[in-house]
């Protein structure tokens, strides 16, 4: 996604998030669940009179800017509560053989092979086509990506695990849960553009960690004598 066309995307929906916030009366708590109206309120009212002085913003001091800062609300609150899996949202087996290791990751592959390989475009690439584009109707197809996160969590729960990997399906859960919500904010770009950046930065981050989280699980598998054919669901789901 280029930069600039991004940037742009964030000042002009600021604007409007601006000029909503002016002309309605939504309470307090609603305007701080949207960070790109929160901040642009938050600059005008620090910043408006200098703007419309005429004053070089250049100038403003770092005192000032940090005492803007601390009355945006933090993205984290944007975000809200992740829900957290547990090991008690699966089902462990008594029993660790390698058969069941590659049981566990075959059907996971499973998973994955009817949700999120049937989806024809990731939220990356559909909000970058929208921005592109000019079309925010195309957001819509994000939602065949949220369905996704749901369905496969339902079913990567059921799957049983065989002991000694609650760890990694505990982790795996957690990241369809994080995943999700990064999605979620992204979707919603066309009306809060600076959460959905900030998420889209945190959904970038976290597709890597998880490919980092998968590569070194393939390498644990290999250190205790697990691999798998190439024509099974475990070595397409690490490969």
């Amino acid at each position: 996604m280029p930069i600039i066309g991004a940037l742009a995307l964030f000042w002009y929906f600021s604007l409007q998030g601006v000029l909503k916030y002016e002309r309605t009366s939504d309470s307090a708590s609603s305007r701080e669940a949207n960070l790109t109206e929160n901040f642009s309120k938050t600059f005008l009212d620090k910043f408006g009179d200098k703007i419309v002085k005429g004053e070089d913003l250049s100038k403003i001091s770092p005192e000032e800017i940090s005492a803007a800062s601390q009355e945006i609300v933090p993205f984290e609150k944007i975000v809200g509560v992740i829900p957290i899996a547990t090991k008690d949202d699966i089902a462990i087996l008594d029993e660790n053989s390698p058969e069941a290791v590659k049981n566990y990751f075959n059907s996971l592959y499973r998973v994955y092979e009817k949700t999120f390989l049937t989806i024809e475009k990731d939220d990356v690439k559909i909000l970058s086509e929208a921005i592109s584009e000019d079309n925010f109707s195309k957001l819509a197809q994000i939602d065949a990506v949220i369905s996704s996160f749901d369905k496969s969590f339902e079913e990567v729960k059921k799957i049983p695990v065989p002991r000694s990997w609650e760890n990694f399906a505990v982790q795996e859960l957690n990241y369809l849960l994080r995943s999700k919500k990064f999605v979620e904010l992204i979707r919603n770009v066309d009306k809060d553009p600076l959460a959905a950046l900030l998420a889209l930065k945190e959904r970038l981050l976290l597709m890597d960690e998880v490919r980092s989280f998968h590569k070194k699980t393939f390498g644990d598998l290999l250190s205790v004598g697990i691999s798998f054919s190439p024509e099974e669901g475990g070595y397409k789901f690490f490969k």
